[in-house]
Parts: structure tokens; sequence; C-alpha cells
């Protein structure tokens, strides 16, 4: 659609928690954080099966997949990322849980009509089931270039491993 600036297909990701800038020599502060949430819970199935946009009333500024199942499991699985990294004192984004998948991002020069129409496709738009097993978490570190972000990721972490 016009008016929207797509995520590209190596960038899709489900956000646990938003640190910034992290200097490197905590790195290891972050991966310790993830293995531990990692390690109080099992690979689960996750399965996007709605889309929707944010925010939910007025100009739309994203368009995204909703997780259906593994909700609740991601939902524990970012509490305790959280938990781990506040216990480290390593701040993070504290906004509050979302489970979803970015799709695309409005332009910032989207009209009025333009936003509307988008609104629209998105909460009628129809998705069929995507389904895929979590079991890692990456910890990634985000580039930002004038062609776009590129995420590079730092490690991974097996989820269901003893930290």
């Amino acid at each position: 659609m016009p008016g929207l600036r797509r995520v590209r297909t190596e960038l899709l990701h489900v956000t646990l928690a938003f640190l910034g800038r992290v200097p490197d020599e905590r790195l290891a502060e972050v991966i310790a954080a993830c293995a531990e949430a990692a390690s109080a819970q099992q690979p689960f199935a996750v399965t996007f099966d709605r889309a929707g946009r944010f925010p939910e009333g007025g100009s739309p500024h994203v368009v995204w997949l909703g997780m259906g199942d593994g909700a609740t499991e991601s939902a524990a699985l970012a509490a305790a990322v959280r938990r781990a990294l506040a216990t480290r004192a390593l701040p993070f984004d504290a906004k509050p849980y979302r489970p979803h998948l970015t799709l695309a991002r409005v332009k910032d020069d989207a009209d009025r009509p333009t936003a509307r129409a988008i609104a629209a496709a998105a909460e009628g738009l129809r998705v069929p089931p995507l389904r895929f097993m979590a079991e890692a978490i990456v910890p990634f570190e985000s580039v930002l270039s004038p062609k776009g972000p590129r995420y590079r990721p730092k490690a991974a972490v097996a989820i269901g491993r003893t930290a």
C-alpha cells in the first residue's frame, strides 16, 4: 500500500525487551539475563493469526500481526527477561509487552485519507495462521543507516536450557 514502509523480511522479530544503547562491556550481562529467563521455560509454539495496528484509534503508525498461540508463554518469557535485566541494573523500555510482529510503519508524510485506508485495511485483513516454534532468544544490535536498520545477532540463547 502506498503510505507504508514495509519491514524487510530479514528484520522481522518479536521484541521481548528493548534496551537501546548497551556498552560493549555489558553485553555479557545482557546474554546472561536472556539465559536466565530462557532456562525457566520450554520451547513453545507460536501462531500469528490476526492483523492490527498501533495505536488502535486515530491515525495508525504501525501495522502488525498478532500472536494467538504462544502469547501467554511469550509474555512470561518477556517478563522473565525484564526481571533478569532489572536485577543486573540494565535499563530497558518499560512499555507494556504486546506480543506482535511489526509488518510495516506508516510513512511520516502519509495524508489523512491514506492513513484511514491503512487503518481500514489493517483492521479488515484476514491472516492465515503462521506457525513456528520459539526455541531461542537472540539479543540483537541495531545498526542504523540511511538505508534503514540492520540487525546483528550478538548471541543465541536456547529456550529450555540451564543458564
